[in-house]
């Protein structure tokens, strides 16, 4: 009797999941509740919610999580996710996440959901142009594959530091040729960095009207064609999958997966420049469009 109760509370335990995120206001709470909403959507068992302030202890909070699966949310629930010591699975969310020692789902769009977008949106488009630094290559290998199920041809360009970035784009802009190709920003602090790069690419493809699309959100704001913009209700069943995937995997390696699923933010100022209009039920399925 003793040992079958002892068997049911282990399970218990083992079917708990705990979701760290850190308690923030408005609008950005709206975030976390949204991830929260798509984990609740997805995981059956009972969820313990711990919302962390702005100052807190990581090892205490660490210390006292019970479950035997963590969900850590933010650059705050990443500290957590570090101080715990059991080999429990974690998934990290809410972050631009690179490889390292923890699993998570990346804001990095998957290049198969930009890549269908690009195509929905500039069905001409044949040849995407990306220039990347190393912190972005892990992305890179399943982009060629994803832009090869669409027909397209994915000149990926490696450069690394601030100056190649400069110089590699500004060797395509020199081109002649570039009808029906497009450039893709990704999440890169080098080749897409706000203040020196991402100014200079977005006059001179207005000037070429040459299509850009973007991995950060804002860039359709600034004057990309699409941006993509985290769908977090998705986001958060992604996570429980990819917690699955880590509990069923028979080595212990980190799983880091993109964000499988989308929305957009669409200027359609930028549109109308580069020669595209979209239909009223096309218009109605985008997150976000610029001018407002």
């Amino acid at each position: 009797m003793l040992t079958a109760l002892l068997t049911l509370a282990s399970s218990a335990l083992a079917e708990k999941l705990t979701v760290i995120f850190p308690h923030v206001r408005a609008p950005y709470a709206e975030i976390f509740d949204q991830i929260n909403e798509g984990i609740s959507s997805e995981y059956p068992h009972e969820i313990n919610h711990i919302k962390l302030p702005s100052s807190f202890s990581a090892a205490a909070v660490a210390d006292n999580i019970e479950s035997d699966r963590v969900i850590a949310l933010g650059k705050r629930g990443l500290m957590v996710a570090n101080e715990l010591n059991s080999p429990i699975p974690v998934a990290i969310g809410a972050l631009p996440v690179r490889p390292n020692t923890l699993s998570g789902v990346s804001l990095l769009s998957s290049p198969a959901s930009l890549f269908i977008s690009l195509r929905n949106l500039a069905p001409n488009v044949n040849t995407i142009t990306v220039i990347y630094s190393e912190t972005s290559s892990w992305i890179i290998d399943e982009a060629h594959i994803e832009a090869r199920k669409l027909d397209l041809t994915l000149n990926a360009i490696l450069v690394k530091n601030l100056q190649e970035a400069a110089q590699a784009y500004n060797n395509y802009f020199t081109i002649k040729n570039k009808r029906n190709q497009a450039i893709w920003l990704p999440l890169d602090n080098i080749t897409a960095n706000e203040k020196v790069i991402v100014p200079k690419i977005l006059e001179q493809a207005w000037n070429q009207k040459i299509i850009v699309f973007s991995s950060k959100p804002n860039h359709a704001r600034r004057g990309a064609l699409f941006s993509a913009v985290p769908d977090n209700y998705e986001m958060g069943k992604q996570l429980v999958r990819l917690l699955n995937k880590i509990q069923t995997q028979q080595k212990n390696n980190p799983m880091l997966e993109p964000l499988a699923k989308i929305k957009l933010a669409v200027n359609l100022r930028t549109a109308a420049h580069l020669g595209y209009k979209y239909s009223a039920a096309e218009k109605s399925e985008f997150a976000m469009t610029f001018p407002n």
